[in-house]
């Protein structure tokens, strides 16, 4: 009997361990689990039934799984820890989108990134040719988050 509320018990904690992720309830609801599947095999005498104790503690285990991701799923955004919603006062960083087509002058060598000088105003850039040395003039083809995307201008001889 000790087995089985061993076995209720390590079951609740790993299905709370879904809702408040942090490893501990879900360790120790492991290590219950475990104990109970232990304590199980002491009882009993008979091997057919230590198997069949293990087997349906696994398919136990499957179904709160699949139970546990079926709640989160019907969980609102608002009462989740993870929210794609958007959130008041939160604004994402990006790129200047005005700067693409410009062109400005490497300040820090970009290796890929660094720094360029664009309209006299520093931003954050990124070479989508590899290595670009300081002082060479560059062109801004796009933007990645904050960062802007640039190329090396070939001087033509």
């Amino acid at each position: 009997m000790s087995a089985f509320l061993l076995l209720l018990f390590g079951m609740l904690l790993i299905f709370i361990e879904f809702f408040l992720p942090g490893a501990v309830m879900g360790t120790i609801g492991t290590l219950l689990v475990l104990a109970s599947i232990y304590l199980f095999a002491s009882e009993t005498d008979s091997g057919l039934a230590l198997v069949a104790y293990i087997g349906a503690v696994i398919i136990a285990l499957i179904y709160l799984v699949k139970i546990a991701i079926w709640r989160m799923q019907k969980t609102s955004p608002q009462h989740t820890i993870c929210s794609n919603a958007s959130q008041d006062g939160y604004v994402a960083s990006s790129f200047d989108e005005s700067a693409v087509g410009k062109k400005g002058v490497v300040l820090s060598d970009l290796k890929p990134g660094g720094y360029i000088l664009v309209d006299g105003r520093k931003e954050q850039a990124i070479s989508v040719s590899g290595y670009i040395a300081q002082n060479l003039e560059v062109e801004v083809i796009g933007g990645q988050e904050e960062s802007l995307l640039v190329k090396l201008i070939e001087k033509k001889s």
